[in-house]
């Protein structure tokens, strides 16, 4: 079954001499691990924006789970959780009431609660369960936008930047929970500028730049060719890493800084 269909998606800002989004075509199985890289104005917000609806595609038609997706369509919603660049949380609003809005609007109400403690917990939130949202710290939000994109038990997980200041216990935890979720069927796309916590979380790879997908294969196929020693031609075969900077602009040759030319 198909979780996301893009065909020839295309998108440009009115103030923008180039599109954010140039003909991109993706398709992702229901049960793929997607993590999607670039370097910064690649188009990664862009495409996980429009999936969102938060703005209008151009070109091209986007389906979810088989249904093409038009402007106002809001149903969908309901199957997939999101964490964008744009939090959803009430900072006048403690943890605790936000779950238990979120978890209510989804039609939780019997559960909601119990969800909510479940999750606080789980995100080392207990403490600060009552404590306004506003005096959390950047990386205590971040958890409970995840919470919030995972208690109503999604099919699809959309996800920028999961990872962002989040603490190294903290994330190992949440790799491994989406990694169960990912077992158990849930279909994860997600976008990162770690590239070891695409190689360790997602099934596939895919790099986007200047609006286009240029590479995209399977996490194993990578690892199966840097675990061979040499390559045909006695060179070591090329990590994520090196496929990376290989197709994307950051692969061009920069001048190191004047004041360090000597050193």
């Amino acid at each position: 079954m198909e979780a996301i269909g893009i065909n020839d998606l295309s998108k440009q800002y009115a103030h923008g001499k180039h599109k954010a989004l140039d003909g991109l075509s993706l398709v992702l199985d229901a049960g793929t691990s997607l993590g999607l890289i670039g370097v910064n104005g690649a188009g990664k917000t862009t495409l996980l924006h429009v999936i969102a609806g938060l703005i209008k595609k151009g070109h091209g038609s986007l389906r979810l789970f088989g249904e093409e997706i038009h402007t106002g369509d809001y149903s969908y919603k309901r199957r997939v959780g999101f964490l964008l660049d744009r939090a959803f949380y009430f900072e006048k609003l403690t943890p605790a009431e936000y779950l238990e809005f979120v978890g209510g609007m989804y039609g939780l109400r019997s559960t909601a609660r119990q969800k909510t403690e479940e999750l606080l917990a789980f995100f080392d939130l207990v403490d600060s369960a009552d404590v306004l949202t506003e005096r959390l710290s950047r990386g205590m939000k971040q958890k409970v936008s995840l919470a919030a994109a995972i208690i109503h038990e999604p099919e699809l997980l959309i996800l920028d930047e999961p990872f962002d200041g989040i603490d190294v216990p903290s994330a190992e935890a949440i790799r491994q929970i989406l990694m169960k979720m990912n077992d158990g069927g849930v279909t994860v796309l997600i976008t990162s500028h770690n590239l070891e916590i695409v190689e360790t979380l997602c099934t596939e790879c895919a790099i986007i730049d200047k609006g286009k997908i240029v590479f995209r294969n399977r996490m194993d196929a990578i690892a199966d060719s840097v675990k061979k020693k040499e390559g045909s031609d006695g060179q070591l075969s090329p990590s994520l890493r090196d496929v990376f900077l290989q197709v994307t602009s950051t692969g061009k040759t920069r001048k190191t800084l004047s004041w360090l030319q000597d050193q």
